[in-house]
């Protein structure tokens, strides 16, 4: 995950979860990123935003302020997720064939026994905590007064995240801390590779372990509803 700055005020502008490619050109002599990464230089014209396209345009990100879900809507269509935390775009490229294999077989299981009340849906579905922090879970469960025609307002009532190599550090840590801190009431990772599946309730503001299954280990989880999962069958 590349940390971008935008060399002026010095507050993190973007961040980049994976490697560059086609449409993203890295150089040297560019913004000031964590680890002595290069920056992504801006495009000629535009604003000291440390982005700049190769192939085709992007808007002009705005210079001195926190981006808002408004700007989040304005992004183009390109087939990455384009998120927000406390105003700091995060990027990440699109998902590799196993991880979307294991999000169709649970969005399957959930559906089988999923409440009236509720509804499962697979990303892209944009998660609005905040006017600056809009979320993609890979899966999210959610009341159906919630949804507008646009997206899911307030915390979900189940946001689930597939790791992978390229946004492991923001699953396991920083969505984790922000979906505990907003009271989204559960939240759930898996790992493709291990495998495992990591069920967190929140308790008194507090995410718990409500279960854990590694391999073939079958799970009865009751929260948000009751349903029975292994690993495994999420990923074979």
């Amino acid at each position: 995950m590349l940390t971008l700055r935008d060399g002026g005020d010095g507050d993190v502008c973007v961040q980049w979860c994976g490697s560059a490619k086609r449409g993203l050109r890295v150089v040297r002599n560019g913004p000031v990123l964590s680890n002595g990464i290069a920056g992504i230089r801006p495009a000629d014209g535009g604003h000291d935003t440390g982005v700049e396209r190769t192939m085709g345009g992007v808007p002009t990100f705005p210079h001195g302020r926190p981006l808002t879900w408004a700007d989040l809507e304005a992004m183009p269509d390109d087939g990455h997720r384009f998120e927000l935390v406390d105003g700091v775009l995060v990027m990440s490229p699109s998902p590799r064939p196993v991880h979307q294999r294991v999000v169709a077989r649970l969005l399957v299981a959930l559906t089988a026994v999923c409440p009236p009340e509720l509804e499962v849906l697979p990303a892209p579905v944009d998660v609005v905590l905040a006017d600056d922090t809009v979320f993609i879970p890979d899966l999210v469960v959610g009341r159906r007064e919630q949804f507008s025609k646009q997206a899911l307002i307030g915390p979900p009532v189940l946001a689930v995240e597939v790791l992978s190599p390229r946004t492991r550090h923001v699953d396991l840590e920083l969505k984790r801390a922000k979906f505990q801190e907003v009271g989204c009431e559960n939240y759930w990772m898996i790992d493709y590779d291990r495998p495992w599946l990591r069920c967190l309730h929140l308790e008194n503001g507090v995410y718990v372990e409500q279960a854990h299954s590694e391999g073939e280990e079958i799970i009865e989880l009751q929260f948000p509803f009751s349903v029975k999962l292994s690993a495994q069958s999420l990923v074979r």
